[in-house]
């Protein structure tokens, strides 16, 4: 009796150890992307606010260097919505207040749209997934003819569509219980299209500045993951690196006071990291918040973000 009770306690150990597990909750880290796409009919929306700090930009020695600093309160709101044919469509309305030394401007930001298509996606729970990423940026938001009294506090765009391509990866693999390791790759190439500029703008200039500016294709890299604790807690980073090719101009770059305009920037590249903790109400809603900050760069700014999102999936 007790040998038969043994094996079937023993029985039940080797099931509860074996079975499937159940979905784990997850937001998602706060910068990489999923390598998975919304399926057909339905939509995830996730408003992000960030505040951010740039106190500091790195010199082309990577040296940091203080600067007067610049506030910027940003409201992001990702709308992703599934669609037939193993896509989705995203887009991305954004808005902020900025702010430095006695300047403080209300801007509407470009908003970036895009499709994504799945290019491969395991059945298993645990399986890998992998999508191909199109983007590109709707540019509505002021980039030129700025009042200089603002101090750049008014620009809101790039002016430019920002073209880009980028392949996503994620991957779960579980360690038992409720016990989950999350892992993302994104890599993303962007090729911008030139830009009409006149006077102040985003990419300096001032009084008779007339021409076209070339904006520098970049390369864009984040590793992000997240580490369940529990049914409900999350624990989620991400390293983000990104290059900027140098931006050219074409044209007349006028004087302000005498002196010639600068137009145009020099390559430049960043590397930054995001930690944070999610919490996750069910499968659907849940919550994240961290911070998001430099630790190094080449002509490049130097700052420092408090960041919280709100997930809804349908």
């Amino acid at each position: 009796m007790k040998y038969l009770l043994l094996c079937a306690c023993s029985s039940l150990l080797i099931a509860d150890q074996t079975e499937q597990p159940s979905t784990p909750w997850l937001t998602g880290p706060l910068l990489t992307p999923s390598g998975h796409v919304i399926p057909n009919g339905h939509f995830n929306i996730e408003p992000y606010e960030y505040v951010t700090t740039n106190f500091a930009a790195y010199n082309p020695h990577w040296d940091s260097k203080s600067i007067h600093n610049i506030y910027n309160l940003i409201t992001q709101v990702p709308v992703q919505i599934g669609m037939p044919c193993a896509l989705d469509f995203t887009f991305t309305p954004q808005w902020a207040w900025n702010h430095t030394s006695g300047a403080s401007h209300w801007v509407l930001n470009d908003m970036v749209f895009g499709f994504d298509y799945q290019l491969y996606a395991g059945k298993a729970l645990t399986s890998a997934a992998l999508k191909l990423q199109i983007r590109a940026n709707a540019p509505i938001g002021k980039y030129q003819k700025l009042n200089p009294k603002y101090k750049k506090m008014d620009i809101g765009g790039a002016g430019s569509w920002l073209p880009s391509i980028g392949v996503v990866f994620s991957d779960l693999v579980w360690f038992g219980g409720p016990y989950f390791f999350a892992p993302r790759l994104n890599v993303q190439y962007t090729f911008p299209t030139p830009v009409h500029v006149k006077n102040y703008n985003a990419y300096g200039g001032g009084h008779h500045t007339r021409g076209k500016v070339f904006p520098g294709q970049s390369l864009l890299v984040q590793f992000g993951f997240e580490v369940t604790l529990s049914k409900e807690w999350a624990f989620a980073n991400d390293f983000q690196y990104v290059h900027f090719n140098k931006t050219r101009f074409k044209g007349h770059k006028g004087k302000t006071d005498g002196v010639p305009n600068e137009v145009g920037y020099p390559s430049s590249e960043q590397f930054s990291v995001a930690p944070a903790i999610e919490y996750n109400w069910n499968a659907y809603i849940g919550i994240i918040a961290g911070a998001w900050f430099t630790f190094a760069g080449r002509n490049a700014s130097d700052f420092a973000s408090g960041v919280v999102a709100f997930n809804v999936y349908h």
